[in-house]
């Protein structure tokens, strides 16, 4: 369990520029959740300001909330393509780790832990970029803040896990002298 998570960090590492990008696929998505979550109080007491021509607060309400579903499954479908794309440019790695006798779970597990850790970074790089939205406004309360920095974190981690599902599975079936000879 530990040496497919450090191997997943040295390949982090090793990214850079990329790995970033890669996590502000998931930030984008986090952002915008953040941005609702914190707001939330402050979105209901202006919907019921703005409650007339027969919109009311539940309408506003589901409004906001379909934003953030629609944010997290773009989010989803982006680390998903973009960890798909990793697994096709690492296949050769992935052909000579398998040769060298590492078990599939050990290989699986290591792209599961690269598309955790996206979701954990996106998410808090997400959360810090809708607090700065957030500062525009009517600034929420900190126990609001904490509790959509927690939600929003934990969401970004497990849609970016559950994402990265599909990518792994294809990394650990290929075999591995076909994986050797794949050519990017």
């Amino acid at each position: 369990m530990i040496r497919p998570l450090k191997y997943s960090l040295r390949m982090i590492s090793r990214a850079r520029g990329s790995a970033l990008l890669r996590s502000g696929a998931v930030a984008v998505a986090a952002a915008l959740t953040f941005f609702v979550l914190a707001q939330s109080s402050t979105v209901r007491a202006q919907a019921t300001d703005l409650a007339v021509g027969g919109i009311g607060v539940d309408t506003i309400e589901r409004a906001t909330l379909s934003l953030t579903v629609i944010a997290v499954i773009v989010g989803a479908l982006q680390v998903g393509v973009l960890m798909t794309r990793v697994v096709l440019q690492r296949m050769q790695e992935i052909g000579v780790l398998k040769a060298a006798g590492i078990s599939s779970r050990d290989i699986f597990l290591v792209f599961l832990f690269e598309s955790l850790i996206y979701g954990f970074v996106g998410g808090v790089i997400g959360c810090l970029v809708g607090l700065l939205i957030a500062l525009f406004g009517p600034m929420p309360g900190g126990d609001e803040i904490l509790r959509a920095f927690l939600i929003t974190v934990a969401l970004s981690t497990i849609v970016a896990t559950l994402a990265g599902l599909a990518p792994a599975r294809r990394a650990v079936r290929a075999p591995a002298v076909e994986a050797i000879n794949h050519a990017w």
